[in-house]
């Protein structure tokens, strides 16, 4: 891609004869990145939308008073789906993580894509504390 864009870098000029080749196949460079780049963002979005959502207390108090039995009953009938929406998230998180591959198709190990890899693990370990977070408070109150 680089070496596309080279020559208007290095050697052409805007009065150079026939440079409208070379600028229709950088806006195509250009273009395409743009696209990339704007997927990649949505996804980053989606992301972090699912993300949002584990902020949502685990467990939720009734305001009358259980036996123990019930509560147990009540915690399990609460929590067990809520569990499942977030495995279920961090599914479809990997299938984002997934269609970004697909689209810029990266060396799996090349400095760049092993640094969004970190940024996005980053992203999930924020969310995971986040939902913790939202939990503990919940409790503490």
């Amino acid at each position: 891609m680089l070496d596309a864009l080279h020559p208007g870098i290095t050697q052409l000029r805007w009065n150079t004869d026939n440079i409208n080749p070379f600028i229709t196949k950088a806006m195509k460079i250009v273009t395409e990145v743009d696209e990339l780049v704007k997927k990649m963002k949505e996804n980053v979005r989606k992301m972090i939308d699912i993300m949002d959502r584990w902020t949502k207390p685990l467990y939720e108090r009734k305001n009358k008073a259980l036996l123990a039995e019930d509560v147990e009953q009540t915690h399990q009938a609460l929590v067990g789906p809520r569990l499942e929406d977030i495995r279920n998230n961090g599914k479809e998180i990997h299938r984002l993580m997934k269609d970004t591959q697909d689209n810029i198709k990266p060396e799996k190990k090349s400095p760049q894509w092993l640094s969004y890899q970190d940024y996005i693990n980053g992203l999930v370990i924020e969310g995971i504390t986040n939902g913790i977070n939202g939990s503990m408070l919940f409790l503490k109150d």
